[in-house]
């Protein structure tokens, strides 16, 4: 079985060329990096990437690339899974080599069951390592496309981004996001959520604040 590539979110992206970004709306599929494009993306430090690598990058629309998902949510069911090439570096710029796209959503949907393919974040405390989520002082949640979109922080600076699959009793963890000062950690694959994992997430969607986007539609599909 092949190494999964290493998953990064890129803090910042090159705008394309001959696009508005200041315009009143923008047409999506114009923005979207595509397989062939060559484009630029700063990556923060947690997401070291190196000349010559192949990698799996979230795209996010303008909006949600500057200021979260959680601010746009709409936005969610607009991002896309990208693979790309590292060409070289310029500060801390790279530029890539655009391999493929797809939505984000409808490969989340289509994940195979795979059980042992991630699991929530801990945290080290004096009683030993916990759950992250248990120990969430903040959450938000809001559902796109189907699936249930989560966000929780914590006093410790762990920030958690997860979607969710909410199917009656059941709740299946399709992808989760985990920074916190020890680096950044991004997740894919159909998970059965049980247990501890399963009561911190029921627990942080029970007291979560709904989240609805903050700015008017400015994308054209």
């Amino acid at each position: 079985m092949p190494t999964p590539l290493k998953t990064c979110w890129p803090s910042s992206w090159g705008n394309v060329p001959g696009i508005d970004y200041s315009a009143p709306t923008l047409d999506l599929q114009a923005i979207v990096p595509k397989a062939g494009d060559k484009t630029w993306a700063q990556f923060d430090r947690h997401d070291a990437v190196q000349a010559g690598e192949t990698v799996q990058l979230l795209w996010c629309p303008p909006l949600s690339a500057v200021n979260g998902w959680s601010e746009q949510p709409s936005e969610i069911a607009q991002s896309y899974l990208l693979k790309a090439k590292v060409l070289c570096s310029r500060g801390d710029g790279h530029e890539l080599d655009i391999l493929g796209s797809e939505q984000l959503l409808p490969m989340l949907r289509s994940l195979p069951r795979e059980q042992s393919a991630w699991s929530l974040g801990q945290i080290a405390t004096e009683q030993g390592p916990i759950i992250a989520l248990e120990e969430a002082c903040w959450s938000a949640s809001a559902v796109v496309g189907r699936l249930t979109y989560l966000s929780a922080c914590t006093p410790f600076e762990a920030h958690m981004e997860l979607l969710l699959e909410v199917t009656g009793d059941e709740v299946f963890g399709l992808f989760s996001a985990h920074v916190d000062p020890g680096g950044a950690f991004y997740s894919f694959g159909r998970r059965t959520l049980e247990g501890r994992e399963l009561m911190a997430v029921e627990q942080a969607l029970k007291v979560a604040r709904p989240l609805k986007d903050l700015h008017d539609n400015y994308l054209r599909s």
